[in-house]
């Protein structure tokens, strides 16, 4: 039952999760009834928990017209929050009885490796394992929430609660157009790229931090002509002749093979990027996220 407890001075509410959960099937069909039909309750118990619901809250949540029922500023307020809620509760099982594993990859890691790492995965333990891609920043608030259990990513910077460490470092290249002054050549150097300008991918990919620290004043250098949102985008318009960019050596492993675009290495520097594998600390030896992880690491 939904009750208050006081803590801090004040009350404070301990929402039911079963009243949470029949406000979201209110809302989501428009109807008591419906709910009930949707829940398998009787619709005088979803008013119940409604009502209770919005007694622990002291506000009300849902308001009736004749075209159903929808959320009161208050229960739009609300809704993230049960929605959220309701979503943690539903891991916090499935942790328990280790049913589940969910991923988040960064753009180019979930398009390019993630794929690869899903089969060694499964194989390896018979078990499968929901994936979504997403930005770093995304990721890491959803891993925060509880709602994936490792994270790969681009960069990363310690945040409490969480751990993270370096699974693969991959190679970035210059790539161009077949027909470029540059594809002929074996690499290029760093002077090569002096005041070069870029097309950039996907934002806060941490791309940018790794040439500064790489190139130096050549990397400092650098000027973005347009920034194009996607990898898979930016090798479009260098094959279409619109610029150059710097891209992991794993992005276009395909395009190189096949001629459509020409990569090429930095002499003299070590041009790669890390890639984070983070979760929550501490991880249970027995979590699933423990064998993902020996899977991610073996290779």
């Amino acid at each position: 039952m939904a009750r208050t407890e006081r803590g801090g001075g004040g009350k404070t509410p301990v929402l039911n999760l079963q009243y949470v959960e029949t406000l979201l099937a209110v809302l989501a069909t428009g109807s008591f009834h419906a709910a009930g039909r949707y829940l398998n309750l009787s619709q005088p118990t979803v008013s119940q928990h409604v009502r209770k619901l919005e007694t622990a809250l002291r506000a009300t949540l849902v308001e009736r017209d004749p075209a159903g029922c929808r959320p009161t500023p208050q229960g739009r307020a609300l809704l993230p929050h049960a929605e959220a809620l309701v979503r943690a509760s539903r891991r916090a099982e499935e942790a328990v009885a280790g049913s589940r594993l969910a991923i988040g990859a960064s753009g180019n890691i979930g398009t390019f490796l993630m794929p690869e790492i899903l089969r060694r995965y499964e194989e390896t333990h018979a078990a499968t394992a929901d994936a979504e891609i997403a930005t770093n920043p995304h990721l890491i608030a959803r891993l925060e929430a509880g709602e994936i259990d490792v994270a790969l990513l681009e960069w990363w910077e310690p945040r409490t609660g969480l751990d993270a460490h370096v699974w693969r470092r991959e190679p970035l290249v210059v790539i161009v157009d077949p027909d470029h002054r540059w594809a002929g050549r074996a690499h290029l150097t760093p002077q090569d790229l002096t005041g070069a300008s870029l097309l950039g991918g996907e934002p806060g990919s941490g791309t940018g931090r790794v040439l500064r620290e790489a190139l130096g004043a050549v990397g400092a250098g650098f000027r973005l002509d347009r920034q194009l949102g996607s990898t898979e985008a930016v090798k479009r318009a260098v094959r279409a002749r619109l610029g150059i960019s710097i891209v992991m050596a794993c992005s276009v492993q395909d395009e190189v093979r096949s001629g459509v675009l020409a990569a090429l290495p930095v002499a003299g520097i070590e041009l790669s990027k890390n890639l984070f594998a983070a979760y929550r600390d501490p991880l249970p030896e027995t979590a699933r996220a423990s064998s993902f992880l020996t899977v991610l690491t073996a290779h």
